[in-house]
């Protein structure tokens, strides 16, 4: 038996002292890496009790605590062969036991190599658990924050809103006969808006700030402004209007002067906004088109009286309301494509006949001031490029909204060349019933009159009896002449009046014989177009506005009237009976800028009417004529005719 343990415990320094080699000792497993850390699976389990097989009984299959012994270099120390640890073992009963073999005094050996034991080859810090950056990589980089953004179901739940739209003729809506017609860019703001959004354009042509808030439209902004709507407010151009004391303020003035542009915006809009909850955005006003480029001046709407402009970008900085700049942004494409190009966005009056006989623009009738309708979806398109920024509105704006393209204007399909001549009144030789007296004033007949008005026997009458007083009208054996649905006829007194020219014409008109008639009338009136050498009954439906009575029954009559785009329209003025023989009125037709007001004092009362950018000069591009009508049996005997000029007009 000591033999046996002399033996066992040689075998043992042999094995040690092997292993320290990085040979296998005998009996070990052939496939044992010993020193090579990186293969650390398959360790035979009778090597691991010839080692130090305390550290490795409690675990067994543990890797981790197996690892160093295999490879541990420290087996070479002494203390493995201190023969201690064998002196008792000869005398133990159970040799094979591995408890006598186990050396406790050698615990501290697994713990001896870690400063040595070669870490990075371990195949534990290679492990992909500690190194796998996917336990920490989804935290940061994890969607799910910024998914309910995109997902974010509030743009399909859109409310509906209402956007209402207040101005002028830049922005209101038009009905008339241009070659290229008027459009205001309230009319095209709805196409760069989503289906959510409706648009309540009630501008005005010919308003200001100040005049508007005598219209029905501002009635109707103030009963339906409410709570989550949009107010946008586009005024200046006849503000601007100093020789009009019923549409001027002063843009030279602070907010708070009770005369000024900003205080009327602020007073009557912006505040009606705020205070029913809705949210103002003001712009300022479009440029005129510039021959010269030059938008320095009043086409750029700075003006004696202030800079119009400024005005509202002051309001909306001290009211921290919003403020879309469509007279730098209108004026900034204008520059950039010249006066040539920018004329294509303006309505244009009337065509012409090209070298093939075609219709063609007759770009000297064109409206400096007023868009067709490829400008309006221009400045359109600007402004609600421009909305896309604004909290709220912004989200309303369509996402794939481009700029107009020249296709986009289009002829008006209704337009009808005319091969209308102004009249050469400096050569017009008139027929005694229709001589004059006073200079500038002249005497006529046309249109629907039932023969050749030229002839004395058809009963027309235009003439000057003395220096101011005229008889005009029709009598003989048959009515002559009508005003009608389609056109009109009539005996005409006049003077011609340059389309730029201020005016006023006021007169006493008594009636001398009627017919008592239906279609029958007289009184004043202003109108586009004139005709001195008509030898036969013709059509004409060209447009006008009176200040006169029509017997629009055999017993009924209406007060102010008028005509356009040849469309007969009667006022609410209704009248019972019809005039007679004897019947006086007093008459005045007063033009200033682009408003027209008509007035008639009848039987001790006052009617009256005004009319804003009405179209005087579709046929007639160069003048305005104003006179005195009467036709179908009645003439009227005129007199205190007084014709003053009241200098240039400021304009559209």
């Amino acid at each position: 038996m000591k033999k046996l343990f002399s033996a066992i415990a040689i075998l043992l320094v042999l094995t040690m002292l092997l292993t320290a080699c990085g040979k296998p000792a005998a009996g070990t497993d052939p496939t044992d890496n010993g020193g090579n850390t990186t293969q650390t699976p398959t360790t035979d389990p009778t090597q691991t009790t010839h080692g130090d097989p305390e550290p490795t009984d409690p675990e067994p299959t543990d890797p981790e605590p197996t690892d160093p012994e295999p490879t541990d270099p420290e087996p070479t120390d002494p203390e493995p062969t201190d023969p201690e640890p064998t002196d008792p073992e000869p005398t133990d009963p159970e040799p094979t036991d591995p408890e006598p073999t186990d050396p406790e005094p050698t615990d501290p050996e697994p713990t001896d190599p870690e400063p040595t034991d070669p870490e990075p080859t371990d195949p534990e810090p290679t492990d992909p658990e500690p190194t796998d950056p996917e336990p920490t990589d989804p935290e940061p980089t994890d969607p799910e924050p910024t998914d309910p953004e995109p997902t974010d179901p509030e743009p399909v739940e859109q409310q509906e809103i209402d956007v209402y739209i207040v101005g002028d003729s830049t922005v209101c809506a038009f009905s008339d006969s241009y070659y290229y017609p008027r459009y205001g860019y309230g009319t095209q703001l709805g196409n760069y808006l989503n289906e959510k959004v409706t648009v309540h354009n009630l501008a005005l042509s010919g308003r200001s700030s100040k005049s508007f808030l005598t219209e029905a439209n501002y009635t109707t902004l103030k009963n339906s402004l409410s709570e989550g709507d949009y107010l946008i407010i586009s005024f200046g151009h006849n503000d601007q209007k100093s020789d009009d004391a019923a549409r001027f303020t002063d843009a030279s003035k602070p907010y708070t002067d009770s005369t000024s542009f900003g205080y009327h915006l602020y007073q009557y809009y912006v505040k009606l906004a705020l205070d029913a909850g809705a949210t103002p955005i003001l712009c300022t006003p479009i440029v005129r088109a510039n021959a010269n480029d030059d938008y320095s001046g009043s086409t750029g709407h700075v003006t004696d009286c202030g800079d119009y402009r400024q005005a509202v970008l002051d309001l909306g900085k001290a009211m921290d309301v919003a403020v879309v700049d469509l007279t730098a942004l209108t004026r900034a494409r204008y520059e950039a494509i010249g006066y040539s190009e920018a004329l294509y966005y303006h309505a244009v009056i009337s065509g012409k006949r090209g070298s093939d006989g075609s219709a063609e623009p007759n770009w000297d009738t064109v409206d400096k001031t007023h868009l067709n309708i490829y400008g309006a979806k221009y400045v359109a398109y600007l402004l609600a490029t421009e909305l896309k920024d604004i909290d709220g509105i912004g989200g309303y704006v369509r996402s794939d909204i481009s700029a107009p393209t020249k296709a986009d204007l289009t002829v008006n399909p209704d337009y009808v060349l005319s091969d209308y001549t102004a009249p050469d009144l400096d050569n017009y030789s008139a027929p005694s019933h229709f001589a004059t007296v006073s200079k500038g004033w002249y005497g006529t007949a046309f249109g629907n009159t039932g023969g050749n008005p030229q002839s004395a026997g058809n009963g027309y009458v235009a003439m000057e009896i003395t220096e101011g007083t005229f008889q005009v009208g029709q009598s003989a054996g048959s009515n002559k002449g009508k005003f009608e649905n389609s056109s009109d006829g009539f005996a005409f007194a006049f003077r011609q009046v340059e389309a730029n020219k201020n005016f006023r014409l006021t007169v006493t008109a008594t009636v001398i014989t009627t017919a008592s008639t239906k279609q029958a009338g007289f009184g004043l009136m202003l109108r586009d177009d004139v005709i001195i050498d008509q030898t036969a009954s013709g059509t004409v439906s060209t447009n006008y506005v009176a200040a006169g009575i029509l017997a629009t029954s055999d017993s009924e009559m209406c007060i102010l009237f008028d005509r356009e785009n040849s469309k007969l329209n009667k006022s609410s003025n209704k009248v019972s009976g019809l005039y007679a023989e004897g019947d006086t009125a007093t008459m005045t037709i007063e033009r200033i800028g682009q408003s027209v007001t008509t007035t008639v004092v009848y039987k001790g009362v006052t009617y009256t009417d005004t009319y804003y950018d009405f179209d005087f000069l579709a046929t007639d591009t160069g003048y305005m004529y104003i006179g005195m009508f009467a036709n179908r049996g009645t003439v009227v005997e005129y007199t205190d005719v007084v014709f003053t000029d009241l200098g240039d007009s400021q304009g559209a």
